[in-house]
């Protein structure tokens, strides 16, 4: 962590050290941390880490479950330079190991349950060198202060951060001292977060970064269940209870908030903004969504990834005004690039690029690749040089990140996503982007969301129902949305799920490559 951010946090718990810093319910009973006492664990954490001889610079891999002492070692580690190794434990025993093994940490954080793994799996084996808990640290801990070894540079390694892996094994991208406190002081200037705010995040990384901007994060499951089984009346209780004014959450959290919210008759007034992330957010769920709020209420969607965040915002009213261009076929509006952030468009191709060159670029209107370059943006990934010779391009000292998404720029300057270069559809007669097409099915009223793959040049759609109905009239229907429209009036085979299949992160963003796969055994 740089020693701004550490400052600024030791500096807001001594000035503030009875204000809470985690409220979060445990074994039925709401539990409060201050900043004093959050500080005070994470100063415990320094001396029991430096007792066990951890300096900075290594890697840790932490596979212990999120508690109140979680935090406060986070913190800890970020203060002395001890490198995290962060992914979701929802990829999987093989994929945790592959990613164990790859990023080769010194350092194994569990608890007994991932300790035993560790041994049967052979996680980390030739690189871990120090097997550590929770409490043998709190052990190790003396009342002696650990001195500094070195001054932390900018461009020192802060945390190996894991991709979600959606569409196979995740990556990792690394983030440097100076990318993570970029990033916390963009996110704070998108959305003029101040210390007074309460926010209620949607998974332990948010939370850290509640901390260290000085708010106050409200849990309503210390344990961060995956997105789709929060229990939405204890988060909603929460919001009104603790008048939570800010919350980060995925689509499918705003939909399950919607859907037990808006029958009940729920209200949530003490909301400044909603921030939604992960995959874009329906037009209807977030027209559902604003029913819970008041109409100064902002509602945001944010586009980022986890090797570049934020880059762009909308609000949805501005989404809603756009509905129509949407339906024709314009794909999805992410609003206009955040403060200090520079998106280009460049046409598409497969194929790594070395050197960046403006003869790169394309005109508005144009779909071509997304392209982001800021001061939050990440070099690389660990150990990963074909991703990086594909995903990277160099720009004198600097590093472009080619984030693999496909959209363009209309004639206002706002950026519009069309879906994930690799998702297009190529037939003979067109080249089809999924959000594009999508967006003309997904204006049908009994359309949940759609989904669009290709088989052997055949254009697909999948079609996820609101609820039940005849499925070959909403078929017709689905065609008539359609007729008119060059590309999308082409497709002749839909296919009906109950549920798609989603990224573990945020439960949200579609496998296509999953239902590609179904597809093929479907039409075989």
């Amino acid at each position: 962590m740089s020693p701004a951010i550490w400052n600024k946090f030791q500096d807001n718990a001594i000035r503030h050290p009875s204000k809470a810093a985690l409220i979060y319910f445990q074994q039925g009973t709401w539990k409060t941390v201050t900043y004093g006492q959050l500080l005070r664990s994470s100063q415990r954490f320094v001396s029991g880490l430096s007792a066990c001889h951890l300096t900075s610079g290594m890697r840790a891999a932490l596979m212990t479950p999120p508690s109140a002492d979680f935090f406060a070692l986070a913190l800890a580690m970020l203060n002395l330079g001890i490198v995290p190794v962060i992914f979701d434990p929802a990829i999987g025993l093989k994929k945790a190991g592959e990613c164990l093994n790859e990023s080769q940490p010194e350092i194994f954080i569990g608890n007994p349950v991932t300790h035993t793994l560790r041994i049967i799996f052979g996680w980390g084996r030739g690189s871990v060198k120090h097997n550590l808990s929770i409490g043998k640290i709190l052990n190790s801990s003396t009342q002696a202060a650990p001195s500094a070894d070195r001054a932390p540079q900018p461009t020192d390694p802060a945390a190996v951060i894991y991709t979600s892996g959606s569409t196979g094994l995740p990556k990792g991208a690394l983030y440097t001292r100076a990318n993570f406190e970029a990033q916390l002081k963009m996110l704070k200037n998108t959305f003029n977060i101040t210390e007074d705010e309460i926010d209620l995040p949607a998974f332990p990384l948010y939370a850290l970064i509640d901390v260290l901007l000085g708010v106050t994060s409200v849990i309503p499951d210390i344990t961060f269940p995956v997105p789709k089984n929060i229990d939405s009346a204890r988060t909603l209780s929460a919001i009104q209870e603790y008048k939570v004014t800010n919350t980060f959450a995925s689509p499918v959290v705003l939909d399950k908030l919607a859907s037990y919210g808006v029958p009940h008759n729920i209200k949530l007034p003490s909301l400044k903004r909603v921030i939604t992330a992960g995959a874009p957010a329906t037009i209807q769920l977030q027209a559902r969504f604003r029913k819970l709020l008041n109409d100064n209420t902002g509602l945001f969607g944010i586009y980022g990834a986890t090797e570049t965040l934020p880059i762009a915002k909308v609000e949805s009213r501005e989404i809603f005004s756009l509905k129509e261009k949407t339906g024709r076929g314009a794909g999805i509006c992410l609003g206009r690039p955040v403060e200090n952030v520079k998106i280009r468009i460049i046409k598409i191709t497969d194929e790594p690029i070395g050197e960046w060159r403006d003869s790169l670029t394309v005109g508005s209107n144009v779909v071509g690749e997304i392209t982001v370059q800021s001061p939050a943006t990440t070099r690389r990934y660990i150990r990963r040089e074909d991703a990086n010779r594909l995903s990277k391009i160099k720009d004198g000292d600097e590093v472009i990140h080619r984030m693999g998404d496909v959209g363009y720029f209309d004639e206002q300057g706002r950026l519009w996503y069309c879906g994930r270069k690799s998702h297009r559809v190529i037939t003979q007669e067109h080249v089809l982007f999924t959000e594009q097409i999508e967006g003309i099915f997904n204006a049908h009223p009994l359309v949940h969301r759609s989904a669009l793959v290709g088989v052997d040049e055949k254009p697909v759609l999948w079609v996820e129902l609101e609820q039940k109905a005849a499925q070959e009239k909403v078929k017709g229907e689905l065609m008539k949305l359609a007729k008119d429209h060059a590309q999308a009036s082409k497709i002749k085979s839909f296919l009906f799920m109950k549920r798609f299949p989603t990224d573990v992160r945020h439960n949200s963003k579609i496998i296509r490559e999953e239902l590609t796969l179904i597809t093929k055994r479907r039409l075989t």
